[in-house]
């Protein structure tokens, strides 16, 4: 029983340290009930004065974030322009071929098997959250105080009571009395610190999964070659069964869709491909020349349905690091470090996504909102003017947005 219980706690270790964690969240809300205020009965306010004497430490060095907070700047309307190049063609794609074509935005949850959400593992997805948020709003805080604008209080809370959340509350006075450029550097400085953060996890996960291979700390299992049916060639003419799971070409394992290629492209016209499935049962068949294939060295065994790869071991990730073949050994060090690099690739890709997404002007929710309306009052000077095309170009960019989530992919559908 004991045994079964440790077999257990191991393979449930992602979800058992989350569950710790969520009940710790759960436990200090409980404590600290009365601290909290509820605005606009979604969100849950813990104001406080934490991390508030970092960022005045951090805001002494005002020559170094002043050229951070412009370089922020720049790359925050570069981000901008870039999505916009890479998403309207996009849009023109779903219209054209909504069931073939797939959404661009995914919400990032830490839940599986739900179609349109991509999902994460629960320990990593709070880590992460929680990490990306705070210094995305640490980021707006000592920016803020190096310009000379007040911080009123810091905190964190809940958005809809689970989504957790982090803020800086500016003095709003002092804020709208801040020139243009320094309002765009505050607002901009959480989405490019995201992004940096991002950047640098990538970075790191790259050195960490080259050591961890080279070091020989994890093993590759191989991939299964499922293939639907044989509908020409000789793979036809013999009549291969359907729905066959080949799990060695030639007598070997493969890891790759190039080295499954290879090991076929390696027998000549009239040899023998030898396919092995799950059971040990081989399927051997004449190689022929083709005059559809190029080169006369390819061996052509017929033309398939259905046929795609998939690893022949459960992954332990719903995003597995280093590669879908890649599994750590038993070993303590092993297992750490692979958990670490699976941590790193989603900082790279949950810090990537919330800085880019949180830059564009949508729902009103997002500080690209507020970086549009400072950008235009360069030049529209009438303020209910500028709120007008403010509200537009949020409305626009929401619909936008919409259109390229998997709801928008199934709407077209629809229409079409």
């Amino acid at each position: 029983m004991f045994m079964s219980l440790l077999s257990f706690v191991y393979s449930n270790e992602n979800n058992i340290a989350a569950l710790v964690l969520i009940l710790i969240i759960i436990a200090f809300v409980v404590i600290y009930r009365r601290k909290f205020s509820v605005e606009g009965k979604v969100l849950f306010i813990y104001r406080s004065k934490l991390g508030l004497k970092l960022m005045k430490r951090l805001s002494k060095y005002k020559r170094a974030i002043n050229v951070y907070s412009t370089v922020g700047v720049v790359a925050a309307f570069a981000a901008i322009a870039y999505m916009l190049y890479l998403l309207i063609p996009y849009i023109s794609l779903m219209f054209n071929h909504p069931t073939t074509t797939l959404a661009a935005f995914y919400p990032v949850l830490p839940v599986e098997g739900i179609p349109g959400v991509l999902g994460v593992p629960v320990l990593y997805w709070l880590i992460a959250i929680i990490v990306l948020v705070a210094v995305h709003e640490a980021s707006h805080g000592f920016v803020a105080l190096s310009k000379k604008i007040r911080l009123k209080s810091s905190g964190f809370g809940f958005f809809l009571a689970f989504l957790p959340l982090a803020f800086v509350e500016p003095d709003e006075k002092q804020f709208e009395r801040a020139s243009r450029l320094n309002k765009l550097r505050v607002l901009s400085a959480g989405s490019f610190t995201n992004i940096i953060f991002g950047l640098v996890a990538f970075g790191l996960y790259i050195l960490l999964s080259d050591f961890i291979v080279s070091a020989g700390l994890v093993t590759f299992a191989p991939l299964i070659l499922h293939i639907g049916a044989a509908v020409a060639g000789p793979a036809y003419s013999m009549h291969l069964p359907q729905n066959l799971s080949v799990v060695k070409i030639n007598g070997q394992f493969f890891y790759s869709a190039a080295q499954a290629i290879s090991l076929m492209r390696d027998v000549q016209p009239g040899q023998y491909v030898n396919l092995t499935n799950a059971s040990g049962s081989v399927y051997s068949i004449m190689s022929v020349f083709s005059t559809g294939i190029n080169s006369s060295t390819h061996s052509y065994i017929g033309n398939f349905t259905g046929v795609y790869l998939t690893a022949s071991k459960e992954q332990p990730l719903l995003l597995n690091p280093i590669s879908s073949t890649a599994f750590p050994t038993s070993a303590f060090s092993s297992q750490i470090l692979y958990w670490l690099d699976g941590l790193l690739l989603w900082f790279f890709l949950i810090g990537l996504g919330l800085g880019l997404a949180n830059l564009l002007p949508i729902f009103y929710i997002t500080d690209g909102c507020k970086i549009v309306n400072v950008a235009l009052s360069y030049v529209v000077k009438d303020k209910k003017r500028l709120m007008a095309i403010t509200n537009y170009i949020i409305i626009a960019f929401s619909i936008f947005v919409l259109f390229l989530t998997p709801l928008g992919s199934y709407i077209f559908s629809l229409i079409k």
